[in-house]
């Protein structure tokens, strides 16, 4: 296929003014792999360039970027020789908007390429590979966040409304309308909170939403740095209502519903479960990855009555919960002190007394407190980006007979897993989860078992 048109034509913005001209390179380079971050990689003459928009196989012009010593970066303006796998992207603002980065890469393929760049990162970072490989867990293609957070601003030139995402590369905010990737209640609001806000003389208070949706019910949380006027409370009040939203307010140090409170909660359908959440909670966007991940987890641990599990960054017990029901006792530690009020109240409304929930910084010494010096054989890990290193050099006195790490960072995960590898476990079965698509975000699922 010759001479397709790049949708990373545009330059990112950055500080660092784009090159004109760029003797050093040839004026059409090969593309040999693809980064973790999505990017293109092509060599010339033993440095690396990293080309937005490029797919492996590809033969490309592109506009130099930001040049360092060990590499340089770029962006592609043309395809000259495209890849089988490239795909039309499906979104009006992919290029501009920051959120997606992978959208000319067929769907099939994405998920299929962040498994091989995550093995590689293990054997190359960790310096271990996993014994088995198992299928992905797949999302839809679209329509499959259920919460998000837009940025809120108005023009002083006309008082117009810019609701949307940051630009790509760029703190400054994209005006969207319609984004695919939101299911429809909250693509709706999307659509339609520019009119209600303009509808105001002055919206400047307000800076950011926060759109959330449970099984019945979502939530509307405005960002305010003061309270709007009675009358565009009443319009986003509508809003809300017309979509089956409750309307909250966000002032800093405290979130206030503005009628009632919402029915947030999800369902775990393999065990019957139900989770509650709040507004500014943190729960997975992901409902379909997130229950599949769930029946996994529960799986690959082979739960049964005698198991003493320990659930570490717990949140509100979105594992903690489903596998209480499989097990003897579980312990969820979470370092948020609401998440931990409200995993507790979750366990009271799902009539579960085997489990308990407390408030600890996984990154302190932790073998003073109570609940760590209880036996554990069973060990579940979903940490933060920067993973689990520390308390992981913690776990040896309990000698558990599985680790199940679930991972939102590759490069943290080697480290950790080497970690592990050196206490005396084997990487036994690996999946990568499709939780963000068209995204080169990868979170994965590893079983670590003692040998």
């Amino acid at each position: 296929m010759k001479r397709k048109q790049s949708l990373f034509s545009r330059p990112k913005a950055s500080k660092t003014k784009p090159s004109k001209t760029h003797t050093d390179y040839p004026e059409i380079l090969n593309i040999q792999a693809l980064s973790h971050e999505g990017r293109g990689i092509a060599k010339h003459e033993g440095k690396t360039i990293f080309i937005s928009g490029a797919l492996p196989g590809e033969e490309v012009k592109y506009q130099l970027d930001t040049k360092h010593r060990r590499y340089d970066e770029a962006f592609c303006t043309e395809v000259v020789t495209a890849s089988e796998q490239r795909s039309k992207p499906h979104c009006d603002y992919y290029g501009q908007c920051g959120g997606c980065d992978l959208q000319h890469l067929d769907h099939t393929h994405q998920i299929t390429t962040k498994e091989t760049l995550v093995i590689d990162q293990l054997a190359r970072l960790g310096k271990f590979q996993p014994t088995t490989v198992e299928a992905p867990i797949n999302s839809p293609s679209w329509e499959y966040r259920r919460s998000c957070r837009l940025g809120i601003n108005q023009l002083t030139r006309d008082g117009s409304a810019i609701v949307g995402f940051r630009r790509k590369g760029s703190s400054k905010l994209l005006n969207i309308k319609h984004c695919p990737v939101l299911e429809k209640p909250l693509d709706n609001i999307l659509s339609e909170l520019p009119e209600i806000l303009e509808t105001a003389e002055t919206f400047k208070e307000i800076t950011h939403a926060e759109i959330s949706m449970g099984e019945h019910e979502g939530a509307l949380t405005l960002r305010i740095k003061k309270r709007p006027s009675e009358a565009l409370c009443e319009r986003l009040n509508q809003l809300a209502n017309k979509h089956n939203f409750k309307l909250y307010f966000d002032h800093g140090h405290k979130v206030e519903a503005y009628e009632g409170e919402a029915q947030l909660d999800y369902p775990i359908p393999s065990t019957g479960t139900e989770i509650s959440f709040k507004p500014g909670d943190f729960i997975q966007v992901n409902a379909q990855v997130n229950n599949q991940m769930i029946e996994r987890a529960i799986q690959w641990l082979q739960l049964n009555k005698n198991d003493r599990v320990l659930d570490l960054f717990c949140g509100i017990g979105n594992f903690t919960l489903p596998i209480a029901s499989q097990v003897d006792s579980i312990i969820g530690i979470e370092g948020v002190e609401e998440m931990v009020d409200r995993a507790n109240l979750n366990a009271k409304q799902n009539l579960l007394s085997n489990c308990e929930f407390h408030k600890a910084n996984l990154t302190n010494d932790l073998r003073a407190m109570p609940w760590y010096k209880k036996g554990f054989n069973k060990i579940l890990l979903d940490p933060p980006r920067t993973g689990a290193l520390e308390i992981i050099k913690q776990l040896k006195q309990h000698s558990p007979e599985m680790v199940l790490y679930v991972s939102c960072n590759p490069a943290a995960l080697a480290r950790d897993g080497a970690e592990l590898i050196e206490q005396g476990f084997q990487a036994t079965r690996f999946c990568v989860m499709d939780m963000f698509p068209h995204t080169s975000h990868v979170e994965s699922l590893i079983l670590f078992e003692r040998i």
